[in-house]
């Protein structure tokens, strides 16, 4: 009879706790990039601020890919140095980036300044999925956290 009822309370907690575990283990690749944003903006603000230099996050949406430079974030620059290099999953894709400052570049190869004072450009990186789904990042300059809204918004 004990045994039947500590299997019962087993089961009871697996019906709540197996749903909640399911969610954290099999994570989206939306989410994982939405993550992997939040967290280095996060970062880079503070590591600019520790090191002493500007660190650029250049976003390539022409090969779906984040990068953290040092010092210049032109690529054939002497001085540029890749830190990291972050590639997108297949399912994911970035549709760029904008900025809220007159003449700054939108182009391929747009980069996010972080400066050594510890703040940022101010700008909002777009990505979707292949569900159609939009989001975007709003990149504060003086907040070291990230807005995230599931959908597609600009500057006014």
């Amino acid at each position: 009879m004990e045994l039947i009822v500590v299997i019962f309370i087993i089961s009871i907690m697996l019906v709540f706790a197996i749903p909640e575990f399911s969610q954290r283990i099999l994570r989206d690749d939306t989410e994982t990039t939405l993550n992997w944003i939040v967290f280095n903006v996060s970062k880079l603000k503070k590591e600019a601020g520790y090191q002493g230099k500007d660190i650029f996050m250049c976003i390539s949406p022409d090969t779906n890919t984040i990068s953290i430079r040092v010092n210049s974030p032109d690529p054939e620059s002497s001085e540029s140095k890749v830190i990291s290099e972050f590639l997108l999953p297949e399912d994911v894709t970035l549709d760029g980036v904008e900025f809220n400052m007159p003449g700054q570049k939108t182009d391929n190869a747009s980069c996010i300044q972080f400066y050594k004072k510890r703040y940022s450009d101010h700008a909002i990186i777009h990505i979707s999925d292949n569900h159609g789904e939009t989001f975007s990042c709003l990149i504060q300059p003086f907040l070291h956290k990230v807005k995230i809204y599931e959908k597609y918004i600009q500057f006014e």
